[in-house]
């Protein structure tokens, strides 16, 4: 949804600005206009100022002059084209992993599951795509640089020679743990990372992508992503997000018993990161299942479908009968050999009673359920 177009400061053309996005690339001239900036730069416009500009900003891959104005968040090298992102006051920003997959491909890589995975009902492993839509899921990233020490004590093992005089008169020698207390004194100079889901992942029918903060990043850009994708509203406060994150980067790494922390936050920033997910909906015989692709990678983030009965039936009734014929079995020995009649009858009765405990406690499983391992 776009809130009211409003009108290029640099050369008039209208621009649409989605909720998403708090800066957008004008077509026409190619200025980039923040969200927060447009009522101010029309203003200043009406009133001919003409804002200072800064030609000591040199671009990070060619060492080119970077023509930068105040307010401007994406600045763009004339030489290479390489794009600059400008951090706002506030310290948030908005970043998109560029989806590597499609549709085709996001399909194909629902329609392998759905053949290869075991468990699944026989009728369902040849289910027809009926809908294939890309979202941008997004998460929030906070960012610190920490600084500072660690002090405290924790236990350590050590292997320790004693050496003892032997009944024979020599030396014999032995080896023996030694627990001993060692002192702790842990500096801290390290940017730490805190992530946060920015939607509901389970509504979607899909487990949090990993995140390690190594991944290419592209500036969200109005107009930059798919037409036909879909970006999620994110859900909660930087703030709260700034403060968990800060919580998060002062926690002790040493591993020491009742550690003494002085660890300071420096340059933290809080961002929110858009993940594209390919929400798969497969149809059998009127029933629905949906099936989530990884838009990076192409693998299967999460999965629901209906489970075979069939084969878990047959297993059930294979050890029910196993059981039946050991039961059998003992009875029948107890009758043969009089002696030891009372334990084997007894044996017989105890393997009954597991026969039949192992029929009450069988529930049938209405869906095979599949979350990445490397999610969540």
């Amino acid at each position: 949804m776009a809130s009211a177009e409003p009108s290029c400061p640099q050369c008039g053309a209208g621009v649409s600005l989605p909720d998403y996005a708090d800066m957008v690339v004008c077509e026409f001239c190619g200025s980039t206009l923040a969200r927060e900036q447009v009522r101010v730069l029309r203003e200043e416009k009406a009133r001919g100022v003409d804002r200072q500009r800064l030609r000591s900003v040199r671009c990070s891959q060619c060492v080119g002059p970077l023509s930068a104005y105040e307010g401007r968040r994406i600045l763009e090298c004339d030489r290479c084209g390489v794009r600059v992102a400008v951090l706002g006051r506030g310290g948030l920003s908005r970043w998109y992993f560029p989806a590597r997959v499609g549709r085709i491909a996001a399909a194909a890589a629902g329609a392998t599951w759905l053949k290869d995975f075991p468990g699944i009902a026989r009728d369902f492993r040849h289910a027809r795509l009926i809908e294939a839509k890309l979202v941008y899921a997004p998460i929030w990233e906070h960012k610190a640089l920490t600084a500072g020490w660690e002090f405290g004590s924790r236990p350590r093992t050590r292997l320790k020679l004693i050496r003892q005089a032997s009944a024979d008169g020599g030396t014999e020698e032995t080896l023996q743990l030694d627990l001993r207390q060692e002192n702790v004194q842990a500096a801290r100079l390290q940017e730490r990372r805190f992530y946060l889901p920015g939607t509901d992942f389970e509504a979607l029918g899909a487990r949090r992508p990993r995140v390690t903060g190594r991944e290419l990043l592209v500036p969200l850009i109005a107009g930059e992503i798919e037409s036909t994708a879909t970006v999620l509203d994110a859900t909660g406060v930087a703030s709260e997000v700034i403060q968990r994150g800060r919580n998060a980067a002062r926690l002790p790494l040493s591993g020491a018993l009742r550690p003494d922390v002085h660890v300071f936050v420096f340059r933290e920033t809080a961002a929110l990161l858009y993940y594209p997910l390919w929400l798969l909906r497969f149809r059998q015989g009127g029933v629905d299942n949906r099936i989530v692709v990884d838009g990076r990678h192409g693998t299967v983030n999460s999965a629901m479908a209906p489970a075979d009965q069939r084969q878990r039936i047959v297993a059930l009734a294979a050890k029910i009968s196993a059981l039946v014929v050991l039961a059998a079995l003992l009875a029948y020995l107890g009758v043969v050999f009089g002696a030891a009649r009372v334990p084997l009858v007894a044996a017989a009765v105890i393997v009954s009673v597991a026969a039949v405990v192992l029929g009450l406690r069988f529930r049938p499983e209405k869906e095979v359920e599949y979350h990445d391992s490397f999610s969540g």
